[in-house]
């Protein structure tokens, strides 16, 4: 039977989808058959599976012809990609087609090795480098400077020399290759008036002392040959912060100076700002408040401290004299070197903190590396202004200035008891001794300290929650539910399902299912029956806790009149416990309409025997949904 009398000429997704399931029996040239139609589809599942099974079943010389099909468009590309998805299996193949009569079919296998990526390609890409073809030739020559291998140097340079399409894919390449024996090579087409913009590129992309000075002489000579100063100044700034000392060495560093003071006062800021990052990378002078105003002023905002600043320790003061961001890289660069960090700046930065939110991260990270006499009142007064959710960044610089600011809490009576606690605990004191004080706060102090205090576990276990809770249940169940799951405090379940049933609330259901308590299943189910408000987590703690019963209530749960939001909850949780005899409802569910509910039928089914979810993993890899083909896909190559 052929091709043409299984399917249609130009078959539908669902179409495509029954041919994808039905593809692993049909006969070999029938699957190949398949195979090149189904690449034609444009949904992305259904054509990422093609691919990757053509990346199994197809032979190299199927794929060869794919790529000489200069009429067909989408088969070539079919053929390239699968290639690429062969990764270095398909190096063989793709070398022998470097020989091919045809020009088109090397570009096509040059552009393949270059995604590719392979080293052990190198030699027979400098075997093509001779192709008569320019697009070949200059395809080739991109490859090698992309795949990073220095020793290809003599194999390039005689190409600087070449037609000016291929001259400048060498000079690319070189850049590429990173490799400082190309600059004395790449230093004469400066004065080039075509290449000289992608030679000082390719200098630059190269780095180093003999990149550094060979850009510097030619840009005070003048001699960068159309080159706009704006672009040169940024290539140079570019190759001095890559030097260990900023360019402190060059023997022009004088003279670099006074050729860069001019262009602080330039209108474009772009210039302005190359200018002064080269002046700062060049080391202390008496530009630098200068340079630095033009550098602030110019670069809107930087992730991380500017690399023009790396090297600048001695900056750190006059930072903190700026506004906005400046004092944040005044403090990462603290961060680098503390031992120039100096006392009165950091504190007027501490001060400033609790009104400028961008300070208080890196601020964090520097005070965890200094220690600074004088500085625990300072500090302690930032953190009792901060908001509970922001004090959470200084636990940790607490832990490290503890002797300070224990020293300054002493002298202030007038703080909160609470927080009187949680500094007390941040601050290195024991726990019987944290513990003495909380047992000794007034009733309606104790959750609120005891919510603070949660993370310290020694001092948790310690705490008489079947006493509090009887005092105290409305105050105490969610503490002792999170307390309880956070730590496995199984020995208070009990207490819990007592409370679930007089006062459930989602935390306490939440923290039975995190427990798996087998026995507080009927009651999970039963709430799940009378509170539509709670029956989402009953759900979700039914999946966690397992068993019989709970996948019963689950699978009725999953039933006919769920709504979507129930439907995805139940089917999700069975999923977590599912057990073979549960492969019905799931492989039913692979068809549902909700694709949420397919993708919770993926899970359950990558979990079965292979012969039973073979089918239906297949068809859901070609799902119009990209996160259910995606998910399917995976558990298909699992």
């Amino acid at each position: 039977m052929s091709l043409e009398t299984l399917v249609p000429a130009t078959p539908s997704w669902e179409e495509c989808v029954d041919l994808l399931a039905r593809l692993p029996g049909l006969p070999a040239d029938s699957r190949i058959e398949a195979l090149e139609r189904l690449v034609r589809n444009p949904s992305p599942g259904i054509r990422e599976q093609a691919l990757r099974i053509g990346a199994s079943v197809l032979p190299d010389g199927r794929l060869a012809d794919y790529l000489r099909a200069d009429a067909d468009a989408v088969l070539r590309n079919a053929g390239a990609e699968i290639f690429r998805l062969r990764g270095g299996r398909s190096l063989p193949m793709v070398v022998s087609l470097l020989r091919d009569s045809d020009p088109d079919v090397v570009l096509q296998a040059v552009l393949i090795l270059d995604r590719l990526r392979d080293p052990r390609a190198l030699e027979s890409l400098h075997g093509v480098l001779a192709h008569s073809d320019a697009n070949v030739q200059q395809e080739t020559i991109l490859a090698i400077g992309r795949l990073g291998d220095a020793r290809s140097i003599p194999h390039l340079l005689p190409y600087l020399e070449a037609d000016t399409w291929v001259q400048m894919a060498a000079v690319q390449a070189l850049g590429d290759l990173r490799a400082p024996e190309a600059v004395p090579h790449l230093a004469p087409l400066l004065a080039d008036p075509i290449l000289a913009g992608l030679a000082a590129e390719a200098l630059a992309r190269i780095g180093g002392f003999a990149a550094a000075t060979t850009l510097a002489r030619a840009w005070l000579a003048g001699e960068l040959m159309d080159v706009e100063d704006e672009t040169a100044v940024g290539l140079l700034a570019h190759v001095l912060e890559g030097l260990p000392d900023g360019g402190r060495s060059l023997r022009e560093h004088q003279e670099m100076i006074d050729a860069l003071v001019p262009r602080l006062e330039e209108e474009t800021p772009e210039l302005r700002s190359a200018a002064a990052r080269c002046l700062l990378g060049l080391g202390p002078s008496p530009w630098d408040t200068q340079a630095l105003e033009s550098f602030s002023s110019a670069l809107s905002s930087a992730s991380g401290l500017p690399a023009a600043l790396a090297t600048r320790g001695d900056l750190i003061g006059k930072l903190f004299e700026f506004p906005g961001e400046a004092r944040v890289w005044g403090l990462l660069l603290g961060a680098r070197y503390p031992a120039q960090m100096p006392l009165a700046g950091l504190q007027s930065v501490v001060r400033d903190a609790a009104g400028e939110k961008d300070l208080l991260a890196p601020l964090a990270r520097v005070l965890d590396k200094v220690q600074m006499p004088g500085l625990g009142a300072t500090l302690l007064d930032l953190y009792l202004s901060l908001a509970p959710e922001q004090r959470e960044l200084l636990d940790p610089v607490l832990v490290h200035h503890g002797l300070e600011l224990r020293t300054a809490l002493h002298g202030r009576p007038e703080v909160d008891p609470v927080e009187r606690l949680v500094l007390m605990l941040l601050t290195g004191r024991p726990v019987e001794e944290v513990y003495a004080q909380l047992v000794e706060l007034p009733d309606a102090k104790r959750p609120v300290a005891v919510s603070r205090l949660m993370d310290e576990e020694a001092l948790v276990r310690r705490i008489p929650w079947r006493d509090w809770l009887a005092a105290d249940p409305q105050a105490f169940a969610p503490l002792a539910a999170e307390a309880a799951a956070r730590f496995g405090l199984r020995e208070l379940l009990p207490s819990l399902r007592e409370l679930a049933l007089r006062m459930p609330s989602a935390p306490l259901l939440r923290t039975l299912g995190d427990l798996e308590d087998g026995e507080a299943v009927p009651l999970l189910l039963d709430l799940a029956a009378r509170r539509s408000d709670l029956l989402l987590v009953a759900l979700e703690s039914l999946g966690k806790i397992g068993g019989a019963a709970a996948r019963a209530g689950l699978r009725a749960a999953a039933g006919p009149g769920a709504t979507i939001p129930e439907a995805r909850v139940a089917f999700r949780a069975l999923a977590a416990c599912a057990v073979p005899e549960d492969a019905g409802l799931f492989l039913d569910a692979a068809s549902h309409s909700d694709w949420y509910v397919r993708l919770a039928a993926i899970d359950a089914l990558a979990r079965f025997e292979r012969r039973v979810a073979l089918a239906a993993l297949t068809r859901l890899a070609a799902d119009p949904v990209a996160a259910v083909a995606h998910r399917a896909l995976t558990a298909l190559e699992a």
